[in-house]
């Protein structure tokens, strides 16, 4: 029987229909301007838990999944906090949020005005004091998107577990999932050297890490500081002081805005630049990097930033909610041909804001900055972060998306999977609909081999079956090409639903360790595997397996022929149990390097699975 895929469209979102996962994008305005308000504070109550995010640049906000929601906050800087109650979510994203200015009159609760250096020095003082005093953790979603003036080229998302240690000031990252579209013609860009620094350079804004200049006592005495009018912020005043580098420091420095409470002086949020000043002061690389840069022959020049940090009171803890920034980079490489005037914008929200470290994120878990671009190898398709909490991407990245898609010569027609089949190790894999077949992209590193598991997509088979399909593999970032390092291969699976050791048959083709391209069969008994491998012209072939009691044949014939050929068969006692019958895909490499990474495409065609 061929199975046929279902294109998936989002319904229409009914009033009454709270118990249905339905995703909702919400606009959220000054209703004096009607201007979009970025940065406004989304609280997700949820099942006596709170989660959330941030509006993006165009004021909106998405939520994926409005079971079991309680209320919904939105609070933003110098505006009146709305709640928004269950059963007014329907209306919320027809007609959008609007919130109203907040009038303040901070001097006649305050009976003895405060200087702006009095104020900042009472900040320092508290937010130091408010911080975590044990090691947490927290998850956070992370976007990043570079162009050369006007060329975008990449877009990369990721969601991250942040692991913060209080007594070394210390913050470990490690990447639960993550996703990107990069101009194929730039993929190796930054394969020496990442010039945006990555997530932890966002990350480690946390007051947990380093206090920056301007809020260090230390070094108040750099910088001119002055009170502007308080703010409202959910019910409560803030203090404004502006600031700027003192003139004849000939440092890099910032200036930029701080929000301060009244009530107990700790730190709300600041905006920073850098200053004027201070531009002709500012470093291009130190240490390692410089030495780094120097060595690969990189004209490293960084022209200025800008950034965006704003904290808020959890358990009274004073924990970071978000974070961004913007780097203005020159960048030269001679020997790649690259002249570049970059503009790197990252952006991170804190999902879960703040809990208890279960499990330490050890070595080889760990984020590495080098890994940047490596570590998210993922297309970009609807149904990827599932019910995450996300910045929700703007028109100009939605944009910046599709053009990089048509540039590369993709096909934009993709929809996600019917739900009839099961996934194993979903996070390892990127899957979805292209028009009549189905398309697998390795985004984790993981290798079907001995006891070790990797991404798959299946369907339960019982009694006498046989599974075929054509398996067209190329390297993801260049499809004219293929895969060229690590062992990344793709093809038909069947395996065993008994999960204490493991048992399963791999018919596939790809890589084994360089870029000839290979047949594998994979048999794997109580965890051991072995099999025969050879050598194939391309990579583009007819896969087959034939379940006939205890007993399996595998199959391959090259494309435009019409002849099965036998490669083996084996007896196998699993075969007599309920079956797990579908596609996989790996990417293992005996290294760690950063071009240890995956990147292939594996398209699965004509698919046929029938029960005999």
């Amino acid at each position: 029987m061929r199975f046929n895929f279902l294109l998936s469209f989002l319904c229409c979102f009914a009033m009454n229909s709270f118990c249905q996962v339905q995703p909702l994008l919400v606009s959220v305005t000054n209703e004096k301007t009607n201007e979009p308000l970025e940065g406004a504070s989304i609280s997700i109550y949820k099942n006596r838990s709170i989660s959330g995010t941030i509006t993006n640049r165009e004021g909106k906000f998405v939520i994926t999944d409005t079971t079991g929601i309680d209320s919904v906050k939105i609070s933003m800087i110098g505006h009146h906090t709305r709640i928004i109650a269950p059963f007014s979510y329907y209306k919320m994203a027809r007609a959008g949020i609007s919130l109203s200015l907040a009038a303040t009159n901070l001097e006649e609760i305050v009976v003895k005005p405060l200087t702006a250096i009095e104020i900042i020095e009472k900040a320092i003082v508290a937010s130091k004091a408010a911080l975590p005093r044990v090691a947490f953790e927290n998850n956070v979603f992370y976007r990043e998107v570079i162009k050369d003036k006007e060329q975008y080229f990449s877009v990369a998302e990721a969601v991250f577990k942040t692991q913060y240690d209080t007594k070394n000031k210390l913050c470990l990252m490690q990447m639960l999932k993550g996703r990107s579209k990069e101009d194929v013609s730039y993929t190796r860009l930054f394969e020496d050297y990442h010039p945006g620094g990555g997530p932890e350079a966002v990350a480690t804004k946390y007051l947990a890490v380093a206090f920056p200049d301007f809020l260090n006592k230390s070094k108040t005495g750099l910088f001119v500081f002055k009170k502007e009018k308080p703010v409202e912020y959910d019910g409560n005043l803030y203090y404004v002081v502006s600031f700027d580098q003192r003139p004849g420091i000939h440092e890099a420095l910032d200036k930029g805005e701080i929000f301060i409470a009244v009530s107990d002086f700790t730190v709300l949020k600041y905006k920073t630049e850098n200053s004027p000043l201070g531009t002709p002061y500012i470093t291009d690389l130190k240490g390692t990097d410089k030495l780094f840069a120097e060595l690969l022959h990189i004209d490293f020049k960084r022209k200025g930033w800008n950034h965006s940090v704003s904290f808020e009171k959890v358990n009274d803890q004073l924990v970071m909610r978000s974070a961004s920034a913007e780097y203005r980079i020159s960048y030269k490489q001679p020997k790649k041909d690259l002249d570049l005037d970059l503009s790197i914008t990252t952006e991170l929200v804190t999902t879960i804001p703040y809990l208890p470290i279960t499990a330490p994120i050890n070595k080889e878990q760990e984020w590495k900055r080098k890994n940047l671009v490596a570590n998210l190898p993922a297309d970009f398709d609807a149904g990827f972060w599932g019910s995450n909490n996300i910045i929700s991407p703007t028109t100009q990245v939605d944009s910046i998306i599709k053009n990089i898609s048509i540039k590369n010569q993709e096909d934009t027609n993709v929809t996600s999977l019917k739900d009839e089949w099961k996934y194993l190790n979903k996070d390892f894999l990127a899957v979805y609909q292209q028009h009549d077949s189905v398309v697998l992209i390795p985004v984790r590193k993981g290798g079907w081999e001995d006891d070790e598991t990797a991404g798959m997509i299946y369907k339960e088979v019982n009694g006498d079956f046989s599974i075929e399909t054509y398996v067209d593999l190329s390297k993801r970032t260049n499809t004219s090409i293929l895969p060229d390092n690590g062992f990344q291969q793709a093809g038909i699976i069947i395996r065993s639903n008994d999960d204490k050791t493991e048992n399963s048959i791999l018919l596939c083709i790809g890589t084994g360790g360089n870029s000839q391209a290979k047949i594998f069969l994979r048999k794997t008994d109580n965890g051991k595997s072995k099999g025969p491998v050879d050598k194939i012209e391309k990579m583009s072939y007819g896969l087959k397996l034939i379940k006939r009691g205890a007993s399996i044949s595998a199959y391959y014939k090259a494309t435009g022929t019409s002849d099965w050929k036998l490669i083996t068969s084996y007896q196998v006692n699993w075969l007599n149990d309920s079956i797990q019958a579908g596609f996989a895909a790996m990417s293992r490499f005996a290294g760690s390097g950063p071009k240890a990474k995956p990147d292939m495409k594996a398209v699965f065609s004509n698919f046929i699975l029938k029960n005999d």
